[in-house]
This record gives C-alpha cells, sequence and structure tokens, in this order.
C-alpha cells in the first residue's frame, strides 16, 4: 500500500501569469530548505525576449517546451527538444529572446542550489527514442533528472538514490496520478520523505519531468 508522503501541489489553474514587457512568465518558488530554487516557464512572443536573473551557486536546467530561442553567448537558436544547463559560481543574468517573428516560444527554467565551485555549461539533445520509459533529461545538472512519454494507463516506479528524499515533479502535457494525487497539464508537486515514486499515466501521449533533490 502506498503510503500518503508530505508534498505541496502547485495547480496551473491558480498560477498567476505575469506580463512582463513582450513575455509572460509565471514562477514556482518553493521554500528555503529545498534544494530547488524556483521552476519558471517564460512564453516568449514574437521577437519577444526576457533577462533571467540567477543566483551565486546554482544549477541552471532550461528546456525548450516549442518553438526556437536565441541565449546570450550563442549564435544559434536552441529548438524544441534541446537542453542548456548552465552551472555558476556567481550571480548572472541569461537572455532568451525567441527567434521567430510570428510565433510564441515557451521554455521552461529550474534553478538549483549548486555546491560544488564549478562554472560551465552543457548543450544536450532530448530524444525520446523510447515510450513509456524514463529518459535522462541532463547529464550535467548534478541532480537526479528524467522525462518520459507514456501511454494511457502505463505504470512507472522509481527508487530514490536518497532514503527519504524530495521529489519535483511536472506534468508537461496530459494526465497522470502522481504518487496517489491526481496531475493534469503543467500541475507541479514537490514530495518530501519518500523512498519510493510511482505513478500512472492517464491519458495518451502524457509527458512529465521530475526531479530528484
Amino acid at each position: 500500500m502506498l503510503v500518503q508522503s508530505p508534498s505541496r501541489i502547485f495547480k496551473s489553474d491558480l498560477s498567476v501569469w505575469k506580463r512582463e514587457r513582450s513575455c509572460f512568465t509565471n514562477t514556482i518558488n518553493t521554500d528555503d530548505h529545498s534544494a530547488l530554487k524556483n521552476v519558471s516557464e517564460i512564453v516568449l512572443e514574437g521577437n519577444g525576449d526576457y533577462d533571467f536573473y540567477y543566483q551565486k551557486n546554482s544549477s541552471i536546467l532550461v528546456v525548450v517546451l516549442y518553438g526556437e530561442t536565441l541565449i546570450s553567448g550563442f549564435t544559434e537558436p536552441f529548438i524544441a527538444g534541446q537542453i542548456f544547463t548552465r552551472l555558476a559560481n556567481e550571480s548572472g543574468i541569461l537572455n532568451f529572446k525567441n527567434n521567430l517573428r510570428n510565433e510564441k516560444t515557451d521554455i521552461l527554467i529550474l534553478e538549483l542550489k549548486n555546491s560544488s565551485s564549478e562554472n560551465s555549461f552543457s548543450v544536450e539533445d532530448l530524444n525520446f527514442h523510447e515510450r513509456n520509459a524514463l529518459l535522462q533529461i541532463s547529464e550535467h545538472l548534478g541532480y537526479p533528472n528524467f522525462t518520459g512519454i507514456y501511454d494511457g494507463r502505463k505504470e512507472q516506479e522509481y527508487v530514490l538514490q536518497k532514503k527519504e528524499g524530495s521529489i519535483f515533479g511536472m506534468v508537461i502535457n496530459g494526465a497522470f496520478e502522481f504518487q496517489n494525487r491526481l496531475m493534469e497539464t503543467r500541475d507541479a508537486i514537490l514530495l518530501n520523505g519518500i523512498e519510493t515514486l510511482e505513478f500512472e499515466a492517464l491519458s495518451e501521449n502524457a509527458l512529465l519531468i521530475f526531479l530528484e533533490i
């Protein structure tokens, strides 16, 4: 029997979107004791841009959900399915600019605590070569991180690397029963004190991400 664990649920229909110049932003702030500092979804309008200010000692994971974005320091745009990871020992700014004139671009940014002194970045391609299975998002984040596309009624179990650990999960598309909680598109959850994560897809082509933090 699955034991109900302490959690915080962030429902998408209760989220507050803010207009900032040529984009819309929605930010989830976790508690100070979590390794996850915040999660931001940025929707850039055509040719729109956004400055993301990150703190020192941060690990930053950027996932392009759809569209194309230029990231400061790069001349080629990042497209859907590409992953950008930044490890920073000093605070700074990442500028995102929509590379499309007449279409929107949607990006997801996760900022976590980084205990190392490393200062680096990496670019990776996310390839969903297998369905109904967990795929690693980035090899360089410093935290276990996974995604997956699931058919309806498919189940998955994940054993945490740390006993009594924490999980942050977000449904990107579709619906899941996530540790006995119903979660739908853009719903997120922070689970604490668990050893095993269990979830089941409730729709076709259901897509989620989660990190062990």
